[in-house]
């Protein structure tokens, strides 16, 4: 395959006429997400202080998750077959309804009831999203677009937790979820008229609604399994498993399981870069307040350190992307997160505390090159009109893989909760499963779609442009 040098396009191409008001739309919605994100970690404790319900408390953000399994694979072929447009409609729909409910709810098992609605819309979102990109954005600028994406993460790392206790303690938790709507509502103004013409699928191929169900439930046995020990715990992880292997089979591309080269090895490597990255990421801020004794505000810097690092990544990727292969940079992008994670398994030890900041930082430089690594090397070679219905895998196995890193990693702390072994040797555990699949990752890079730059995909041709109304309106617009 032949790789031309390329400089990338600059930055108000992605900004340009009706392509400026895609783009604004969809960073607006993807901040908004994140903020949301961060403010409901923060405020949390007060809302189980008032509702009670500790026993729970995980489940607020794991039937976030859940239902996500449920509505990607959904949301990818209907967004194929009817348009983009109806499906965000729907999707925000059910993420304020579920944003709405929150704030009402009178007890834990509704806020948790909340979340799981939420989670449908929010679900929905991500994939029309990143399917939107695929359709409508060249693909010289897609990098460009999925860096600021992935910027829109920063400010809500800085300012998210601050937000969030801002609220709780003033006007009150429950306003938390209702503060962002008219934001929400703005979003959908500038994103919906430019998603009209959008090209649709002639697929009628049947919608995955059982394998997906099924994909939820048995996820969330084995999630269960995983994170609390008790004498059902082996149980439901054999069941979780039994139902989600071929549940996935069904909603991931024939040979995922085994990472076979092109599109499946894709859907693997999403996996494998979550379930790295946020099996060690979940457990920093507990190494750093039990072990080295440190407070959580001086704890959180290292998330914060970690959502600046990523964007550093991300830029990188974005201005390098024409010029490498989504192969080296998957590549690249998962030793420095093995590298990462190991230097911040050496912050055990008696050694200076900037270590695992630093280790950290390394970590996150390299999810945030992978991170959009892999979906750009999807929309190099999906298949005209079934751009989102391909990409919802990958979704969906980095929504499996955070849930399963974290998971794995839990077992670890849960034996040493339970005096089997020692804190340390807990989260050394968890630190070293997140190393080992950061090295799977680097193999199985090698296997991904060498999507790099290519006249031919570089721009619409001539006559793709003729049948792809979407893509015509927005770049004449521009």
């Amino acid at each position: 395959m032949t790789t031309l040098e390329q400089r990338p396009p600059p930055w108000r191409a992605v900004f340009a006429g009706a392509r400026g008001r895609l783009t604004t739309g969809l960073l607006l919605l993807e901040a908004l997400v994140a903020i949301e994100i961060m403010v409901v970690a923060t405020i949390l404790p007060a809302v189980e202080a008032e509702l009670h319900g500790l026993s729970l408390y995980g489940w607020v953000f794991v039937s976030l998750t859940l239902a996500s399994f449920v509505t990607v694979p959904i949301a990818g072929r209907m967004t194929d077959r009817v348009g983009p447009r109806p499906v965000l409609g729907v999707s925000i729909a059910f993420y304020v309804g579920g944003l709405a409910l929150a704030a009402a709810a009178p007890t834990m098992l509704i806020l948790v009831v909340a979340r799981f609605v939420q989670g449908i819309g929010g679900g929905g979102l991500y994939t029309v999203s990143l399917g939107t990109v695929a359709k409508t954005y060249p693909a010289d600028i897609r990098p460009r677009v999925m860096a600021l994406l992935a910027s829109m993460w920063i400010l809500p790392g800085l300012l998210g937790p601050s937000l969030g206790a801002l609220v709780a303690e003033t006007i009150g938790w429950r306003w938390a979820f209702l503060v962002p709507l008219p934001a929400i509502a703005f979003a959908t103004v500038l994103v919906m008229p430019v998603l009209r013409n959008v090209e649709t699928s002639d697929d009628r191929s049947t919608m995955p609604i059982l394998a997906s169900l099924a994909l939820m439930v048995g996820a969330g046995a084995l999630l269960a399994g995983l994170t609390d020990l008790s004498v059902w715990s082996v149980p439901l992880v054999v069941i979780g498993l039994g139902v989600t292997i071929p549940a996935l089979r069904r909603v991931t591309p024939a040979g995922t399981l085994v990472a076979r080269r092109g599109l499946p090895a894709a859907s693997a490597a999403a996996f494998l870069a979550s379930a790295a990255f946020f099996g060690i990421d979940g457990f920093l801020t507990l190494m750093l307040t039990q072990v080295r004794g440190q407070t959580l505000a001086i704890a959180g810097v290292v998330l914060t350190c970690s959502a600046l690092a990523w964007a550093i990544g991300s830029w990188w990727q974005s201005r390098v992307a024409t010029r490498f292969g989504t192969r080296w940079l998957t590549t690249f992008g998962a030793l420095l997160i093995a590298v990462g994670g190991s230097v911040v398994a050496v912050g055990l030890l008696d050694v200076p505390l900037a270590v695992p900041y630093v280790g950290w930082a390394i970590g996150s430089v390299g999810m945030g090159i992978v991170f959009p690594t892999i979906p750009l090397s999807v929309m190099g070679e999906t298949t005209e009109g079934r751009e989102a219905a391909e990409l919802s895998s990958t979704i969906l196995m980095d929504y499996l893989g955070v849930g399963i890193g974290a998971g794995l990693g839990g077992v670890c702390i849960a034996l040493a909760d339970a005096g089997t072994i020692s804190l340390e040797a807990g989260l050394a555990g968890a630190f070293g499963l997140g190393v080992m699949f950061a090295l799977l990752l680097a193999l199985v890079g090698q296997r991904l779609p060498d999507a790099r730059y290519r006249p031919e995909i570089a721009a619409p041709q001539p006559h793709r442009t003729d049948r792809d109304p979407a893509r015509r309106s927005v770049d004449s617009a521009s």
